[in-house]
């Protein structure tokens, strides 16, 4: 997503979760899950799908999204029931990447997103304890 897509898009925010607690980076990049929200995830579905956020939460294969959503995400499910809309993974400089996977692995991580009405979802930052991660990292590093 543009700078400006970024900069224009609704703010969004997310809690996230480690993949694996023995595993959450990889080389320099934080890997989680996004919650959505969501009880029953992709519940069977393999492909193109969108996350609604607003008025009712809810996974819908694509073409499927209902008329009254007025905010989601547009990803794919993959094979093991997980919605992915490639915001899963964020760079982290090394001499960061221990503390703050620590504090992701304490479910303190939460993502700053901007969403477009086309339902692109772009990073704007990732916050812990709900403070930006730059801000946590220099206090505690």
């Amino acid at each position: 997503m543009h700078h400006l897509q970024r900069a224009s898009g609704e703010a969004v925010t997310l809690p996230i979760e480690g993949f694996d607690p023995r595993d959450l980076l990889s080389g320099h990049y934080l890997q989680y899950q996004v919650d959505y929200g969501v009880e029953n995830g992709c519940d069977g579905y393999i492909g193109s799908a969108s996350v609604c956020l607003r008025p009712t939460r809810g996974i819908y294969p694509r073409g499927d999204l209902p008329a009254d959503c007025g905010l989601f995400i547009q990803g794919h499910c993959d094979d093991h029931g997980i919605f992915l809309a490639n915001i899963e993974r964020f760079y982290i400089p090394e001499e960061y990447a221990q503390s703050l996977e620590d504090k992701v692995r304490d479910h303190q991580g939460e993502l700053a997103l901007s969403v477009d009405r086309q339902g692109n979802a772009a990073i704007r930052d990732l916050l812990i304890d709900g403070k930006p991660w730059k801000e946590v990292a220099q206090t505690s590093h």
